[in-house]
């Protein structure tokens, strides 16, 4: 019987490398892979990440990904709640165009704006498969530095360049999914502290506010982790997550009163007691869509259609609910970034419940239990890599205030990186790297 590796409990270790049974059950050698496997598996993160766009919405990393359907399709069984998230994201996409012909009725539509809502999910969805058959081939921490490499080598495609604050909005996110990546990669912590404190220096000194603050958050979380422990001991992922929340409470609280203080400059500052200002509170200020989604959502609960075009109505009602906490939205801010071109809300679950109705609404609960899961997990048996744990608190803020279009690339890596393994179990292959195999088929099996 093949003797089962130690791992020691402060080493960043991939999601799928969790504590699993221990029955012994017979072994049977893994199918070596081909170089051509290895090079499709290196490639499929590359061309995600690049985001490199087709007409009607498409990318070429989600055709590439479609192609590999007959190899990821049976990967997505090894997974818990891969297979669920799959089919609620093709459940979702047929609801847009269902909610979408119904709306028809009472508004105007948009077949191409129907398309590349549709194909965005698609996309998610293949995408998302693709990349955990990677994981099976290269291991989770090498399919985050090829998705790091491909959205660096994608900076120069964007728009972030050419952007008053080029740090924030073409090169932070960017170089911290590499970096991370290759630290997880490397298995150093001291990497992962060093990046992160480095990258959160820059982005306080260039306004990004919540994007230091989710790196001090992954820094105090992931040294919470090097804390002495009785041998055998486990946390408990209740309390980690409680834990979580009155660390966001902190970090919040320090954070306003640093900005507010002036030593984050003069511009930061002003901005951010500007927005305190409208309601009496930084992230109501700061994002006031929030409250025109309540609105929408209290008129149509069951959603408005992923190619449906906003009414007159529509409009006034978001108006009406930003009016409420405080904005005044008769700038033109509503009128050409939220409803300029279909629905758009700033946050994952008002664009997914409002593009695609309920089953958009039950996505984003599935992806707020795999995000507090991949952290309170990870956290309790002390094996999450910086990565994992900046990429759920980062999908968690996603979730709450960022659009869907520009969440999608790290909505798609953290999927990838953080689905777990079903009924797994620890093995070594000859060369001494650390897999897994899901039980009961003796021949599957999932690299960490």
């Amino acid at each position: 019987m093949t003797a089962r590796p130690s791992i020691r409990a402060t080493r960043p270790i991939a999601p799928t490398e969790a504590l699993a049974p221990t029955a012994a059950v017979p072994t049977t050698p893994l199918r070596p892979h081909t170089w051509m496997d290895r090079a499709a598996a290196a490639t499929a993160p590359i061309l995600l990440a690049m985001s490199i766009d087709l007409p009607q919405g498409l990318k070429v990393g989600y055709v590439f990904a479609l192609l590999l359907i007959p190899v990821w399709l049976p990967v997505l069984a090894r997974f818990r709640e891969a297979r669920l998230f799959g089919v609620l994201g093709l459940a979702a996409i047929a609801m847009g165009a269902v909610l979408t012909a119904f709306s028809s009725a009472g508004q105007s539509t948009s077949q191409t704006l129907l398309a590349g809502n549709s194909f965005m999910v698609l996309g998610l969805v293949a995408g998302t498969g693709a990349l955990l058959w990677a994981r099976t081939v290269i291991g989770a921490p090498m399919v985050a530095v090829w998705f790091g490499l491909g959205m660096v080598a994608a900076i120069p495609l964007g728009n972030g360049l050419s952007s008053v604050n080029v740090w924030r909005f073409g090169l932070s996110l960017p170089l911290t999914v590499l970096l991370l990546a290759l630290a997880w990669r490397w298995s150093s912590r001291l990497m992962e502290f060093a990046v992160i404190a480095v990258i959160g220096v820059i982005g306080a000194l260039n306004d990004a506010r919540s994007g230091s603050a989710m790196l001090v958050m992954t820094a105090a979380l992931v040294l919470w982790q090097l804390r002495p422990s009785s041998p055998g001991g486990r946390g408990s992922t209740v309390r980690t997550l409680l834990g979580l929340g009155v660390l966001a409470a902190a970090v919040y609280t320090i954070a306003q009163a640093v900005i507010l203080g002036g030593l984050l400059g003069e511009r930061t500052q002003e901005r951010t007691q500007a927005q305190i200002d409208t309601s009496g509170n930084l992230i109501v200020g700061g994002r006031p869509e929030a409250a025109a989604t309540v609105e929408l959502v209290a008129n149509r609960p069951l959603g408005y259609g992923s190619g449906a075009l906003p009414t007159l109505s529509d409009i006034l009602s978001a108006k009406t609910g930003m009016s409420f906490i405080g904005y005044q939205p008769n700038n033109g801010y509503v009128e050409r970034y939220m409803f300029g071109n279909g629905y758009e809300v700033h946050s994952m679950i008002g664009d997914l419940w409002v593009r695609f109705g309920l089953l958009g609404a039950a996505l984003v609960v599935l992806l707020f239990v795999l995000s507090f899961r991949a952290i309170g997990d990870g956290l309790a048996r002390r094996a999450a890599s910086a990565l994992v744990v900046w990429l759920a608190i980062r999908m968690l803020w996603n979730l709450c205030f960022s659009p869907i279009d520009s969440s999608m690339l790290l909505t798609m890596l953290f999927l990838g990186v953080a689905f777990v393994p079903v009924a797994t179990r620890h093995r070594t292959d000859p060369s001494g790297t650390v897999a897994l195999r899901t039980l009961p088929s003796p021949r599957s099996a999932v690299r960490g």
